[in-house]
C-alpha cells in the first residue's frame, strides 16, 4: 500500500508541473516555475502542519501530566515522526533558493534587491535561508525524536521514569518548538511577499496546524477502530475531548486572523496593507475565497462544533474533521497563492492533482512509521487514566 501511495504521489507530482507550465502565456517558462513551487509549497507546508501540530500535542501532553491522551498520544508520536521525510521533501525550495537567482517563489532571492527588500537583505539572503531552515528542522526532527525513541523505550521496559524525563525536557522543547515555528512560518511563508511582515503569522500557522493535526487524529483513530484496532482503547470520552481542541481552534484561529486584520486595517499604512490588497483584488478572484474561509473555516464548523451531541458522535465528528482538512488546505492556499499572480483553471488543476500527490507521499510515510510499532503506549503509567476517565458535565 504505501509503495501504491508513493507511486501515485509521485505521478500527480509530475502532472501537476506539466500543467501548471502549460498554464503559462506564450510558454513562458518562469512563470511556470513560479506556478508550481507555490503550489509545491502550499501543499507541502498542509502536510507539514499535521507533524509540527502532532509534535506540540505530545510535548503539551507530556508537560501537563495529562491522562486522557495517553490512549490516543502514540498516534500524535507516529505523525511527529513524518518530520525527517518532510525535511527531505523541504529540498527542492532550498535547491531553488541556493542554485538560481530566481524571484519565482522568493522576490528577495535576487543579486540585485530593490526597496524595503534591500534593506532586509541581511537576513533574506539563500545561504542565511538555508542556515536557519536547518536550524529549524533539527529542532523539530530533535524533539519528535526524543520523544518518540524513548515513548518506544518505555514500550520494552515499563519504566515509569521514562515518562517523568520526558515530562522534565518538554517545557524547554516547547520553548524552542515556539521559536522554530514562528521564525519558520515567517520565513517559509510570510516572507513570499517580503515587503510585508507580521508578528502575528507564526501563530496563524500554529493555528491552522493544530487544527489540522486534530481533524486527522480523529479521523485516524475511527478509521483504525473500523478496522478493529484501538477498540479497546479510544472511547467517545477521548473523541469528545479531541472535538473541544477542535472546537477550540476554529475559534483561536479566527482570533488571531482577525486581529491581524483589524490592526492593519485601523492603521491603513500602505506598505502594510499591501498583503490584503493583493487579496481582495476582484480581478483574480480570491476575495471569494476570503468570503469562503469565513464561513466555511470559522461560522459553519464553529456552529456544527458547538453541540456536546456532535462533539460525541462519530459520524457527526468525522463529517467536520474532513470539513476542517479541506478549509485549512483552502486556507493555506489563500495565504501562499495570491503571489504567484492571476490564477486560471488550468493552474487550480495543476494545483489539487499536487494537492493528491503530497498528501498520498505523506499517508505513505504514516502507514511505513506505523508498520510494526504498537499504536498505543500500552506501558506508560497513564494509560488505564486514560481508560477509565469521563468527562464532567457543568
Amino acid at each position: 500500500m504505501p509503495a501504491v501511495l508513493v507511486a501515485v504521489g509521485a505521478v500527480c507530482l509530475l502532472l501537476s508541473v506539466g500543467l501548471c507550465f502549460l498554464n503559462t502565456h506564450e510558454g513562458n517558462r518562469a512563470e511556470g516555475v513560479q506556478f508550481f513551487m507555490h503550489s509545491y509549497l502550499t501543499n507541502y507546508m498542509y502536510c507539514l502542519s499535521f507533524g509540527l501540530g502532532a509534535l506540540f500535542f505530545v510535548l503539551v501532553q507530556f508537560l501537563c501530566r495529562a491522562g486522557w491522551s495517553a490512549s490516543v498520544r502514540r498516534l500524535a508520536e507516529i505523525m511527529a515522526s513524518t518530520l525527517p521525510l518532510m525535511a527531505i521533501l523541504f529540498l527542492p525550495i532550498i535547491v531553488m533558493v541556493l542554485m538560481t537567482n530566481s524571484v519565482s517563489l522568493y522576490e528577495w532571492n535576487t543579486d540585485k534587491p530593490e526597496g524595503l527588500i534591500a534593506a532586509k537583505k541581511g537576513f533574506l539572503n539563500g545561504p542565511f535561508f538555508a542556515v536557519r531552515s536547518l536550524v529549524y528542522f533539527l529542532v523539530f526532527i530533535g524533539s519528535a525524536y526524543f520523544v518518540y525513541s524513548n515513548s518506544r523505550r518505555q514500550d520494552e521496559s515499563g519504566d515509569a521514569k521514562i515518562t517523568l524525563k520526558i515530562q522534565a525536557f518538554s517545557g524547554p522543547l516547547i520553548m524552542l518548538y515556539a521559536l522554530a515555528i514562528s521564525f519558520a512560518s515567517f520565513d517559509w511563508v510570510m516572507s513570499i511577499d517580503a515587503d510585508w511582515y507580521s508578528t502575528i503569522f507564526g501563530v496563524i500557522i500554529f493555528a491552522g496546524s493544530m487544527l489540522a493535526f486534530f481533524s486527522l487524529l480523529a479521523i485516524s483513530c475511527m478509521l483504525l477502530q473500523r478496522n478493529g484496532k484501538l477498540v479497546k482503547y479510544v472511547t467517545v470520552e477521548n473523541y469528545h475531548d479531541i472535538a473541544k481542541f477542535m472546537f477550540g481552534f476554529v475559534m483561536f484561529w479566527a482570533y488571531v486572523s482577525f486581529s491581524q486584520y483589524l490592526l492593519y486595517w485601523y492603521g491603513d499604512i500602505p506598505e502594510e496593507t499591501i498583503w490584503y490588497q493583493i487579496r481582495i483584488n476582484t480581478d483574480n478572484g480570491w476575495p471569494y475565497i476570503a468570503v469562503i474561509l469565513l464561513f466555511c473555516h470559522f461560522v459553519i464548523p464553529f456552529l456544527g462544533l458547538l453541540s456536546r451531541h456532535v462533539r460525541r458522535h462519530r459520524t457527526g465528528l468525522f463529517f467536520w474533521a474532513c470539513w476542517l482538512l479541506i478549509a485549512h488546505w483552502i486556507d493555506l492556499s489563500f495565504l501562499i497563492l495570491p503571489n504567484a499572480g492571476p490564477v486560471e483553471s488550468m493552474f487550480l488543476v495543476g494545483h489539487l492533482l499536487g494537492f493528491i500527490g503530497m498528501v498520498s507521499i505523506f499517508l505513505a510515510m504514516l502507514l511505513l512509521k506505523s508498520i510494526n510499532v504498537p499504536l498505543v503506549a500500552v506501558r506508560d503509567p497513564r494509560v488505564p487514566e486514560a481508560l477509565s476517565y469521563h468527562n464532567i458535565i457543568v
